[in-house]
């Protein structure tokens, strides 16, 4: 692969949706005052959502390569790209306190919710903004991994380690709050509905 070494500005969202499951709550417009492109990642022939492009995959092919798809399919105006579960709920300026971190931190490839704001050896991407470039540099996830039900999930752990050899970052960032809406999950998310549990707090849904 030979990355683009520049991207613009623009903010997009990815999400993996599992199937016969309800849209993500509608907490995106609170947590950024930035313009959003959004792109659902869908195998199972779940509804689209209005506002959101659809990227739809014949079968399941598992997370990481949905999401490595789904990133290569933005356009280069595209340089940064917030990965969420679907059932994460954004807290209030939840994005712009990723992204105000990242200029804090110009070498962080990866940035989410952590107890404290600093380097950190692994991030989870079930909740994640991420610096395209530094994405590019080292292809994205292998997408050989699958979901194995563990939290670290492999293929984070593997992103982050070569992210570091690259010579990137993956930093936390405790003023972006999010939470869960607790509910099951099933195929390819699974894993990662709950090892997020662990990083973020849990909420009901009614």
């Amino acid at each position: 692969m030979n990355p683009v070494r520049w991207y613009g500005d623009a903010l997009a969202l990815v999400t993996v949706r599992r199937p016969n499951a309800a849209p993500s709550p509608a907490s995106l417009p609170a947590a950024t005052a930035r313009p959003v492109r959004v792109v659902h990642v869908d195998t199972g022939g779940a509804p689209p959502v209005p506002g959101a492009t659809t990227l739809r995959l014949p079968e399941d092919i598992g997370r990481p390569a949905a999401i490595n798809r789904a990133v290569a399919a933005l356009d280069v105006g595209v340089g940064w790209v917030a990965l969420a579960d679907p059932q994460v709920v954004w807290g209030a300026g939840a994005l712009d306190e990723l992204l105000a971190a990242a200029a804090r931190h110009p070498r962080a490839a990866l940035l989410g919710p952590a107890v404290g704001e600093g380097p950190v050896e692994w991030i989870s991407t079930a909740c994640v903004l991420l610096r395209r470039v530094a994405w590019d540099s080292v292809d994205g996830f292998d997408a050989r991994h699958l979901d194995r039900g563990t939290d670290p999930e492999p293929a984070d752990l593997d992103l982050c380690h070569r992210l570091g050899r690259a010579g990137w970052l993956c930093v936390g960032v405790p003023t972006a709050g999010v939470a869960v809406i607790a509910t099951p999950a099933t195929g390819m998310l699974e894993p990662h509905d709950r090892g997020l549990r662990r990083h973020v707090m849990p909420t009901r849904r009614d």
